[in-house]
């Protein structure tokens, strides 16, 4: 009976936390990169270089690769690219193919307006080459000793 009071006492219009995510689940750093289209700064030229730093490509930023990162995040934590292939869609929309061929990600990051929009796996690595046993000496056969001649069949 208490808890039908204790329901009844409660104002429904009021956001009840009982339903909702317990604090500690809860997202409150924000997002790690923005979510805007990406302006001239943030886009790679046909060089495979960012356009707002040209002079940098050797520094690689540790942390992993997502969808929505901007052309720049990519490089910055891929590496220099391979090959790059500049677009447009029927829409007017900016596309551009970066391959990795090498690397720790090989593969082809594929962005529609600055964004990474999909990615494909590249080949593997070979497997590094296995170190050869040494092969044992096989024991020497057994035959007549070379001081006695050896007795002819008839």
């Amino acid at each position: 009976m208490l808890l039908l009071l204790a329901a009844c006492s409660t104002d429904p219009t009021k956001s009840s936390s009982m339903f909702g995510k317990p604090d500690w689940a809860k997202d409150t750093s924000g997002p790690t990169f923005s979510t805007q289209v990406p302006t001239g700064q943030a886009l790679v030229g046909p060089d495979g270089r960012c356009t707002a730093d040209p002079a940098s490509g050797a520094e690689i930023v540790a942390g992993g690769i997502a969808l929505d990162m901007s052309e720049c995040d990519v490089v910055r934590r891929a590496g220099p690219v391979d090959n790059v292939e500049i677009g447009t869609t029927p829409r007017g929309e900016r596309t551009a193919a970066l391959t990795y061929m090498r690397g720790e990600r090989p593969g082809i990051y594929r962005f529609v307006n600055g964004r990474l929009a999909s990615i494909e796996r590249g080949p593997e690595p070979p497997p590094p080459p296995k170190p050869e046993k040494p092969q044992k000496k096989k024991p020497a056969k057994k035959g007549p000793p070379k001081d006695q001649p050896v007795a002819a069949v008839q």
